[in-house]
């Protein structure tokens, strides 16, 4: 709980010392909110073919959004190169185990891997 009040206070402290920008900003959000709707009221009635049009635009260019780009896994457009590093990676993970699994230094008495140390820490043997 110690962590959680002193992780409140923080958060209050940092809101407390951007409250001089982000009372202004906020206020000017309202602001101009309030103009456009008040506009829309005045210039296009009661009538929501306007709002209907800009929904389906939003609809209509999501869904051609998601078709191009869909998310976590890359586009058609970029498929093909994605593959061809991902192949390149599998062939340069597989050379570099190899490498690292034969250049280990081992006990010459027990097998035990010792890096560059002179004395082996599993049986004690030294290391010439």
């Amino acid at each position: 709980m110690d962590f959680l009040e002193v992780l409140a206070e923080i958060v209050g402290s940092i809101l407390i010392f951007l409250k001089p920008l982000v009372v202004p900003i906020g206020q000017w959000m309202v602001d101009w909110i309030t103009t456009t709707t008040q506009f829309f009221k005045e210039n296009l009635g009661a009538s929501l073919t306007f709002y209907i049009v800009i929904c389906a635009i939003l609809v209509v260019s999501g869904i051609v959004i998601n078709i191009l780009w869909p998310g976590d896994r890359p586009g058609s457009i970029f498929s093909k190169g994605v593959e061809k590093i991902e192949e390149y990676e599998d062939k340069i993970g597989v050379s570099e185990d190899e490498d690292i699994v034969d250049e280990i230094k081992r006990c010459k008495d027990c097998g035990n891997p010792v890096g560059d140390s002179e004395i082996c820490p599993l049986c004690g043997a030294r290391q010439i």
